[in-house]
């Protein structure tokens, strides 16, 4: 073979395994943008319920994790086969985590003790030892 076919050869093969590269790259970017380790979403569906009082979930990386003003049997996180995975069953099994819930808010505020994490359409108070995950409040 000749030097250039060889160096034609070569780029081709290299170029090959870099596209392949960036595809895997761009694919796992794209799922852990959207879930977790565990294929559950970063981000929960919540059905608002304005009468439903404050109500106890569960333990979490040492919070304790309450809900108020959403019906809880139809608040829930999807994972990648699209199933709803209750918040209950996802507190219970770490699904989730305290730590996930603040690296993917959209806005982090401070607000006396509490450290306010702002969603589309819910909030997540974590004061220490507490978090509330509720409407957005005004």
């Amino acid at each position: 073979m000749k030097k250039k076919t060889k160096m034609i050869l070569v780029a081709l093969v290299f170029s090959t395994v870099l596209s392949i590269l960036a595809v895997f790259g761009i694919v796992k970017w794209m799922f852990s943008s959207q879930y977790n380790s565990n294929g559950v979403s970063h981000y929960l569906v919540v059905t608002i319920d304005e009468s439903k009082p404050r109500e106890y979930i569960g333990d979490l990386d040492g919070y304790q994790i309450y809900m108020e003003r959403f019906n809880i049997d139809e608040t829930n996180f999807r994972n990648v086969h699209a199933k709803n995975v209750s918040v209950k069953e996802a507190i219970e099994k770490n699904l989730v985590s305290i730590k996930e819930w603040k690296k993917y808010a959209y806005i982090i505020k401070k607000s006396g003790d509490y450290e306010i994490l702002k969603y589309d359409n819910y909030e997540i108070a974590c004061a220490p030892k507490v978090c509330i995950i509720r409407p957005l409040s005004k």
